[in-house]
């Protein structure tokens, strides 16, 4: 059966379960959030702070209002991860070794899964520290060192082996290690610049941008003047554009060939660079570098009429007489990295004309049995979640050569399509909260970051706003009696009446209420976002007794409630024991009977206020559930004031509400 994936899930190169840690910070539950995001990715601190965000661009909520703030929230999330503990599981030892050339994003992954397989690796790295362009070149501003060490340390805890300050090719070649291990990855990256074969670009003044952001990382100074031209349009372009202006410069200029809609960096990246004072120039090809006397006096360019040909070849074709100069002492070449290839010295690996290494990019295999390649090497540049997952196929080939088995690709997969219209129309609106920063005419004149993260109240509000896609309610058909309650209470109207007149609930429409699965008389209606399990795990006797079961709508902020101050509790007065459901028409009457009957003092049930929950009001479920509660519970002799519920008001605290509720049970 074909895996059914929401759009986020699927456009993140790792398939992170993001609908799942979304749902633990709506939970409060970060240590769960925390672990979901590392399940499939060593290096959650990083991507926290530098992925790109493709989820975001595929979040379903978009056609609502805006898009999740994911890329935030996991940010919070390994903001609160400083004190959770760890679990590797990890196999015997095999007895296989495997050398890994290169310590960037990829190798290092690639060596991560191979240790917890029970293998012992070794990864080579030239450069003094590991983290390849993580470390060297990203600025510290998009990427704090300390969110770099913290993934670098959990790697290593795993017993990945680094060596550092050794060169492949030069101190060791790859036929060597060839013979000295079962199998050998080359991961070594993309570490040279491409150069402009044009009047004037070997001229001082003209620098390579890699160069330019290492010694700027590390502090040095990189000698540019104070109007500096960066030529490309790439993620690395906003980093020299952005770091030229935190190094002094008094005027920055990007000058790309693709227009503006089409320039290859991330359009957040750009917005940044723009927001501090960068102007970008899109649609424009250097012509050459011109002089000012002895100096670099700037760069002629040239518009661009189109870029690419009718086959999509790298062509770009130019107007005729249509150029420009562009003032500046200083050009910053960001046009493209290539290998820097040490590493093929005697080792027999088979090359392009072009002289770099030859890898087949389904298999990640080179011309030699036994070396494969990962990340930039193997696949082109790209982001270091794109490297990450690079590394976790790589793992998954080598292993499957250990053991002689025939690597498996991906097995199918289905797409969760768009909400259809009339389902959207219906969803109520919730503004994107995302992080906040300071503003660009502060945050250039330094490298640290300048962006807050989230606090517990927004990370909780915007992890609230997910649609849960996928995790909606399903009909299980041989209990349907074709009641067509589903069909009645549904605030959305999406269940329809399916073969042998039994409902059916199509997932791409179903906002995972739970509001179905509540009214369902013969119990036939499930759905992802109840974990049932955990719920008669909050109901136990032994975590009940005497206390009070509060049920609560998960998008009902009870500040601090799972965590109750003791010194504010009275003596005697019950503990509150929270229970999340989606939204309050989800809750059951058998829940707030099995409360009772687990030693509850009381049970308190919270709905949001009006026009304040992330769902459509049930028409009436919750109050008709409620009602014959009360009258059950009558019934069988429970007093009337160990029930409570209401729907707090806004500027209502409903924490207040439940100690006033708590001192009339002990009265």
């Amino acid at each position: 059966m074909a895996k059914i994936l929401p759009p986020c899930n699927n456009k993140c190169p790792l398939q992170t379960d993001v609908r799942g840690y979304l749902a633990a910070i709506a939970q409060r539950e970060y240590a769960e959030a925390y672990r979901l995001i590392r399940a499939g990715n060593p290096f959650p601190s990083v991507c926290a702070w530098i992925c790109p965000a493709p989820c975001e661009e595929a979040c379903r909520r978009a056609g609502v209002d805006a898009p999740l703030a994911i890329k935030d929230l996991k940010r919070f999330v390994v903001e609160q991860a400083g004190t959770f503990d760890r679990e590797t599981v990890c196999f015997a030892d095999t007895g296989k070794k495997i050398a890994i050339a290169g310590a960037g994003p990829a190798g290092l992954t690639a060596a991560h899964d191979l240790v917890c397989r029970g293998h012992r690796v070794v990864v080579y790295e030239r450069r003094r520290l590991p983290g390849g362009q993580l470390s060297a070149s990203v600025p510290a501003y998009r990427l704090p060192a300390e969110m770099l060490e913290r993934d670098l340390n959990e790697i290593f805890s795993t017993g990945v082996e680094v060596r550092c300050g050794v060169e492949i090719g030069r101190d060791i070649t790859i036929d060597r290690l060839q013979k000295e291990y079962d199998a050998v990855i080359v991961s070594t990256g993309l570490w040279a610049g491409r150069r402009i074969n044009l009047p004037g670009f070997d001229r001082f003044g003209v620098y390579p941008v890699l160069p330019f952001l290492q010694k700027a990382k590390l502090g040095k100074s990189p000698g540019i003047g104070h109007q500096v031209i960066v030529v490309g349009g790439g993620d690395v372009a906003m980093d020299a554009a952005r770091t030229a202006l935190r190094l002094g410069a008094s005027g920055v200029r990007v000058v790309c060939l693709e227009p503006e809609d089409r320039m290859p960096a991330h359009r957040r990246e750009i917005n940044e660079a723009v927001a501090e004072g960068v102007i970008i120039l899109p649609g424009f090809g250097p012509v050459e570098v011109f002089t000012a006397g002895e100096r670099i006096g700037g760069l002629m360019v040239q518009k661009v009429k189109s870029v690419f040909d009718r086959d999509g070849s790298f062509e770009p074709v130019y107007e005729a007489d249509s150029f420009m100069k562009v003032p500046g002492d200083t050009v910053l070449l960001a046009i493209g990295q290539v290998p820097d290839n040490v590493f093929l010295e005697r080792s027999g690996l088979e090359t392009n004309p072009a002289g770099c290494l030859v890898v087949d990019r389904q298999s990640l295999t080179t011309s030699t049995d036994g070396v494969f390649a990962c990340g930039e090497i193997a696949e082109g540049p790209g982001a270091a979640v794109a490297a990450i997952a690079s590394g976790h196929r790589a793992a998954a080939v080598v292993e499957s050569y250990l053991i002689g088995a025939k690597f498996e690709t991906d097995k199918e997969k289905v797409v969760i399509g768009p909400i259809p219209p009339e389902t959207l129309e219906k969803i109520p609106h919730r503004g994107r909260r995302g992080a906040h920063a300071s503003p660009p005419v502060d945050r250039v004149k330094h490298f640290e970051p300048y962006e807050t993260g989230f606090n517990a109240r927004d990370a909780f509000y915007e992890a609230g706003r997910c649609l849960g896609c996928g995790l909606g309610a399903q009909v299980d058909q041989e209990k349907c009696v074709a009641c067509l309650t589903c069909l009645r209470v549904c605030p959305y109207q999406v269940p329809v009446v399916g073969e042998n007149d039994r409902a059916v609930i199509p997932v791409e429409n179903c906002q995972a209420c739970g509001t179905c699965a509540a009214c369902c008389p013969a119990g036939a209606i499930t759905f992802g976002l109840l974990d049932e399990a955990r719920l008669d795990e909050l109901l136990e006797v032994s975590l009940l007794k005497h206390n009070i079961a509060v049920f609560a709508c998960g998008g009902l902020w009870i500040e601090d409630l799972h965590r109750e101050d003791k010194k504010r509790l009275s003596p005697g007065l019950p503990r509150k024991r929270l229970v999340r459901v989606p939204t309050a028409d989800a809750l059951r009457l058998e829940w707030i009977l099995k409360a009772f009957e687990s030693g509850a003092a009381g049970v308190a049930v919270l709905a949001c206020g009006e026009n304040q929950c992330r769902y459509l009001g049930g028409r009436g479920v919750l109050e008709g559930v409620v009602s014959r509660a009360r009258n059950l519970l009558r019934f069988i002799g429970i007093a009337p004031e160990r029930f409570y519920y209401c729907r707090p008001c806004a500027g209502e605290d409903p924490v207040a509400m439940l100690d006033v509720f708590a001192q009339r049970i002990r009265a």
